[in-house]
């Protein structure tokens, strides 16, 4: 028993008191034990939290680093503290948890101050520590902004739970990396890219302590927005850096005494159109496939393209200066021009009726993609023209059709028939009729071509028929399904610009088809190299072949269809073939060089007429001549290399044969070592011809390309 003052206090009552404090304790450990078990039942585990990992942008460079664009659900870009500069580390530390480094997630100093300013003032600071907003932010759906008591507990839990498995350097690199900054911006990298346009390690301290200024509330603090409230914000922060001891007040002075340049550096988006779009969107459709959206947008990737700028630039001004004039020239009822203006007055008309234009841009030898332009805006129509849309591509097929005909004895001076011609199909009697709705007669198949006269390309196939020329298209590159008529043989059927600039690739490249790629290098956020392109190449035709093709398509540009291109800005050796459909509802150019094979195709989106004289030489041609003639300037002239074999003779352009010295049109012309003339001329009398030189053809026909 004992005594307590004059009392004595029995000992059972002792016993009752110790019973009752042993089971207040056990029943608030377990209280304790319980809510806290009840406030974590849906918190982030510990693996959870091992493995933190914030969302990371994608970022798309150009093939000379340029970067060309941005994907993400945040702005972010990871940079390590080390790279952060220490003014801003101490900048954010003193205004926003000067204990940083001295509690473990909860500061309980500053929690019982902010209780009793919160108790005995109207004012209502924060208490949080940079640990604890570092919670909210990891988890914003777990830890909701809203102030209630249940939220700060979670958030304490969390918080302890992350002190315990990080360091505190490991900790303020998350936060830094994570905070959000305004406009879009994520993490400080973000921020100085978005304020400043620098990265982050080039931060002076006058910007350094502006940004952490702007942690409380970002847009009201933002010197893009508000720059005296920048400043006056800035102020604050450099008093509690004072205070915590990290400047002197001269520095501080000095610091505060510094203005600072606010650049908007812009921030990119998923669905923005700009510079090369549609080149991009088909980078970030491959992406995605191979990668998922997960890691596109979240975990972050740095993708090196083959894309040239300054070709890419080029390509687009020809094309849409071209367009813009021809709108104007044939003064359509809706031009590109009309359609802006009316988007701008919020009344976008619901179909897209302006002239659009497609180009495509290839190196030869790699199948590297340096240019692509898939129409006229990409915030209008997100179609690619160049690789998705499927067209009929007229005469601009034929060059396979002749390469056919090359592989079953054709020569370049055989004489071919432009007559009358009718063929029953089985189903109907297909008439196929010339641009001009002339016929010739005797021409050269050199001629035929690159004059593209229709109706002796039409009769080539009660030849040798479609088999032959739908094999060879397969083995050029060609995916989409043709149609197996005659027609085919003037272009009917549809395919896209992508394979036509392929298949073309194809002859500059000594018959060795090249697959296209727009990815050079794929890393990881973290460096490492998840994908290298190889060229992957096949041979598709005999290297002479190719060469004879070639070679022949060299006299479109120089006489033929495509003489044009030399006024209009291509001047150094090069081949290719004009294309025009039907009532002009599709006009088409591919050409190439040595190193570079470009496509322009032009047209509306639905296949409706262009109007009178609207010829591939018209209308896609001047653009192709236009951007090609500035790459290839860059590069030099580059000449088209024989390969051996080839056979060369002075040829009858009257006969086809070998010419004598009474042939009155003669030319120096090249053979497969297969297919060559052996017959002298027996329309003209004489001796064989011996002498060297290029005759002129007795052809006079106009340069105009026929339609299909």
């Amino acid at each position: 028993m004992l005594r307590l003052l004059n009392y004595t206090i029995p000992h059972r009552v002792i016993r009752g008191i110790l019973v009752s404090l042993v089971l207040l304790f056990v029943a608030s450990l377990a209280g304790t034990i319980a809510g806290i078990d009840y406030l974590s039942r849906d918190l982030p585990s510990l693996d959870a939290l091992q493995s933190i990992e914030p969302s990371v942008k994608t970022v798309i460079f150009a093939a000379n680093g340029d970067t060309l664009r941005e994907f993400y659900t945040e702005n972010r870009t990871i940079v390590p503290l080390s790279r952060i500069p220490v003014s801003l580390q101490q900048a954010v530390i003193s205004v926003e948890d000067r204990r940083f480094h001295e509690h473990y997630g909860v500061d309980l100093r500053r929690l019982v101050g902010v209780i009793w300013i919160n108790l005995t003032t109207s004012r209502s600071p924060g208490g949080s520590t940079l640990t604890q907003q570092l919670a909210r932010n990891l988890f914003p759906k777990l830890l909701p902004s809203q102030k209630r008591i249940t939220r700060k507990f979670r958030e304490w839990i969390v918080a302890t739970q992350i002190e315990s498995i990080y360091t505190k350097d490991e900790i303020l690199a998350m936060y830094l990396n994570q905070i959000y900054l305004g406009k879009g911006a994520y993490g400080v990298q973000a921020a100085a890219h978005t304020l400043f346009a620098k990265d982050v390690w080039e931060l002076g301290p006058a910007e350094c302590t502006m940004i952490a200024g702007m942690i409380q509330l970002p847009e009201h603090y933002s010197p893009l927005r508000h720059l005296d409230k920048a400043y006056a914000r800035r102020s604050t922060v450099l008093e509690t850096m004072i205070s915590a001891g990290y400047l002197s007040r001269a520095e501080a002075e000095e610091i505060g005494a510094t203005e600072v340049q606010p650049i908007n550096g812009g921030v990119a988006t998923r669905t923005r159109g700009g510079f090369a779009a549609y080149f991009v969107e088909e980078v970030r459709k491959d992406l995605e496939h191979t990668y998922g959206a997960t890691k596109l947008y979240k975990e972050g990737l740095r993708v090196w393209t083959t894309l040239v700028p300054q070709y890419q630039v080029w390509m687009e001004e020809a094309l849409e200066a071209h367009l813009t004039q021809e709108e104007t020239d044939r003064k359509y009822e809706m031009t590109k021009a009309l359609y802006d203006s009316l988007v701008t007055l919020g009344e976008r008309p619901e179909k897209l009726e302006y002239l659009q234009g497609a180009a495509l841009l290839q190196d030869v030898r790699t199948g590297a993609i340096l240019g692509m332009i898939g129409g006229r805006s990409f915030d209008d129509y997100k179609w690619n023209m160049a690789t998705q849309a499927t067209r009929q591509p007229g005469s601009i097929f034929k060059p396979f059709v002749y390469l056919t005909a090359l592989q079953h004895g054709y020569m370049p001076c055989s004489i071919l028939m432009d007559t009358p011609f009718v063929l029953d199909t089985g189903v109907s009697l297909w008439r196929p009729k010339n641009f001009g709705g002339r016929f010739k007669g005797p021409m050269t198949l050199r001629y035929a071509l690159t004059r593209s006269v229709n109706t002796p390309t039409a009769k080539l196939y009660q030849d040798f028929g479609l088999a032959p020329v739908l094999e060879n298209v397969r083995k050029l590159g060609f995916t989409t399904k043709l149609p197996r008529v005659p027609a085919l043989f003037l272009g009917a059927g549809e395919v896209t610009l992508r394979e036509v600039v392929a298949a073309y690739s194809t002859f500059a490249n000594h018959g060795v088809y090249t697959k296209q790629h727009l990815i050079t290098r794929v890393e990881s956020a973290e460096g490492e190299v998840l994908y290298e392109a190889r060229i992957e190449q096949r041979e598709a035709l005999d290297p002479a072949e190719a060469y004879m093709m070639t070679n022949l398509l060299q006299t479109t540009i120089k006489e033929g269809t495509a003489v044009s291109s030399r006024w209009r800005g291509f001047t150094k050796s090069g081949a290719g073939k004009t294309g025009t459909t039907n009532e002009s509802t599709n006009a088409w150019f591919c050409g190439f060089t040595p190193s570079f094979c470009g496509g322009v195709w032009v047209g509306f989106d639905q296949a409706n007429p262009m109007g009178r004289g609207a010829t591939g030489a018209r209308m896609a041609l001047p653009i192709w001549a236009n951007f090609m003639g500035k790459i290839t300037d860059r590069k030099g002239e580059e000449p088209f290399i024989r390969p051996p074999g080839i056979i060369e003779e002075t040829v009858c352009l009257r006969s086809g044969m070998l010419a004598t010295a009474g042939c009155d049109s003669t030319a120096t012309e090249v053979f497969l070592p297969d297919f060559f003339p052996q017959d002298i001329c027996d329309l003209h009398g004489g001796q064989l011809h011996n002498f060297e030189g290029v005759g002129k053809d007795f052809q006079t026909l106009d340069s105009e390309d026929d339609e299909f």
